[in-house]
């Protein structure tokens, strides 16, 4: 008996290239997830399910400034959920046969890597963290009025990607992580911020070092080990060989931390990993780990999509599954429960096709079916 189970589909074939901007949302409110992926610097679309082989494509916006980075919220206000893009966002006007009403909210913001929604000032309403490495890590007030301009304030400077938030040192405030260091929200209404060291990512190989290679390309804030401290799961950067590992919060606070691997170096070298999701994907209570390898930054052998089992529900154990092996990789792969079966599905698409992919070298938004344990 296999504990997970996926059914390959596609959601859409000769899609164009550099398909980035990644999410799972309710965009028309019926109670089931939308695929919503957008071209960088191009075309944001949403695919609507219908049957797991049939999905309809409708057009958020066009002219999308941000690199890889999205993220959807009610931003207006009137109950409907919007899409957040770089400097950019598309309001949701409940008519899906046009697009949605496009406003700039700084048209100087541009090239983001990573954006998201979280109260860091603590009124009880979110904010947009950004991160661009053409310009730095910072935070946006969203107005009474967000049609017009928004104001931000500077946490820091950027790396190329791996923010994310949660509450680091227990003071019951969100701290934002950005890759080998955490800034600490001093008092706790993002006005003040004070850097605190993590420890080194996996130093990348000697034949694959451009600039973004030595900076992890996700992460993700939580409890692994279930004593009531947030720890932080990373996902290397893109590069070949690349690992996923938690470092624990050994003293609840942020200042120490412990590495655990979760997967290790293999042979053949494994693909560039930018996928990271965590969350509990077995039904035992405790959290599992899905990435998937790139096309892009290719491996030494196929592509394949992985997750990583919590054996002993304190992240000391795991065991590797290989979920899908068809020659097709993924990048920005989300995950949720599309089909409304109770399991959670993947969704995921290449940054760019390799030549000698499943489909000859096509484009595609693959769609895996997850058929629960069987």
């Amino acid at each position: 008996m296999s504990k997970f189970n996926f059914r390959q589909h596609f959601v859409a074939l000769d899609v164009p290239s550099m398909l980035a901007q990644s999410c799972l949302a309710d965009l028309d409110g019926d109670g089931r997830l939308e695929y919503i992926v957008g071209r960088r610097f191009g075309t944001v679309y949403w695919y609507k399910y219908h049957a797991p082989d049939r999905w309809i494509q409708h057009i958020v916006g066009h002219d999308s400034p941000s690199d890889v980075g999205s993220i959807v919220l009610d931003v207006a206000g009137d109950g409907r959920l919007d899409v957040v893009v770089g400097g950019v966002w598309y309001r949701n006007i409940g008519d899906y046969d046009q697009p949605f009403e496009r406003h700039v909210f700084d048209p100087d913001l541009v090239a983001v890597h990573d954006i998201v929604a979280a109260d860091i000032d603590g009124d009880g309403r979110p904010e947009i963290i950004t991160m661009s490495d053409q310009n730095d890590l910072r935070w946006y007030k969203i107005p009474a009025d967000p049609t017009g301009p928004w104001t931000y304030q500077v946490i820091g400077p950027a790396v190329h990607a791996g923010v994310a938030v949660g509450d680091l040192d227990g003071d019951g405030d969100l701290d934002i992580v950005r890759t080998n260091v955490w800034f600490e929200n001093v008092n706790g209404d993002g006005g003040k911020w004070q850097v605190r060291p993590i420890g080194p990512n996996t130093y990348p190989p000697e034949d694959f070092r451009p600039r973004f290679a030595f900076d992890g390309v996700r992460a993700a804030v939580c409890d692994m080990n279930g004593n009531g401290r947030n720890d932080i799961v990373f996902c290397d950067a893109e590069i070949p060989g690349g690992q996923v590992w938690w470092m624990e919060n050994l003293d609840g606070v942020g200042h120490y931390w412990k590495r655990h691997d979760i997967c290790r170096p293999t042979v053949p070298r494994r693909g560039a990993l930018h996928s990271l999701t965590v969350r509990d994907l077995d039904g035992d209570g405790d959290l599992d780990v899905f990435s998937c390898e790139m096309e892009y930054v290719r491996g030494e052998g196929r592509p394949r999509f992985y997750i990583w089992e919590n054996l002993d529900g304190a992240g000391g154990a795991w065991r590797e599954h290989v979920i899908f092996d068809g020659n097709l990789g993924g990048h920005e792969a989300v995950v949720g429960d599309v089909t409304g079966n109770g399991y959670a599905d993947i969704i995921a698409k290449p940054w760019q096709p390799h030549p000698d992919n499943a489909l000859g070298g096509k484009m595609f938004i693959l769609f895996l079916e997850n058929l629960g344990p069987g």
